[in-house]
């Protein structure tokens, strides 16, 4: 699957059991390397890095209901460690006398690698969630 996603197609998607998007690149990693390919541990982790984009993190209530709970991109590359960033948050509240979870979507600033990869494929960045400045923008803007 990392090598499909890979390979330099767009539009990759997989399913991975886990808890929260962390959990997810660690259980892709652990799955990887339980392959009988043997890949050293660098290796994955930067393929990793470099196959995944987005984590959809959906989430069975107490309701019954299962809702979208977080987005979070992968905001790392090559070996660096995985730094994920949460884009949107389900504000869950509890169950409603309908019996329902009733809540509402919190959209956080994009990462900049991101806001720059919509606009390169002419899609707009929705305005919930704006655009978060670089490392490299904040150290400028301390240093004036």
């Amino acid at each position: 699957m990392l090598q499909a996603m890979s390979t330099g197609h767009d539009g990759s998607l997989a399913t991975v059991h886990a808890n929260n998007a962390e959990d997810a690149l660690m259980r892709l990693q652990t799955l990887a390397s339980m392959s009988e390919v043997e890949i050293p541990f660098e290796a994955l982790h930067d393929q990793i890095n470099s196959a995944v984009d987005v984590i959809v993190q959906l989430t069975r209530h107490a309701d019954g209901t299962r809702k979208i709970t977080e987005i979070a991109v992968l905001d790392s590359h090559g070996r660096d460690p995985y730094r994920i960033v949460t884009v949107a948050r389900f504000n869950g509240q509890p169950m409603a006398s309908d019996g329902r979870i009733h809540g509402h979507f919190q959209y956080l600033p994009l990462p900049r690698k991101i806001a720059d990869r919509l606009y390169m494929a002419s899609q707009p960045i929705p305005q919930a969630f704006g655009i978060a400045e670089s490392a490299e923008h904040l150290a400028i803007r301390e240093a004036n």
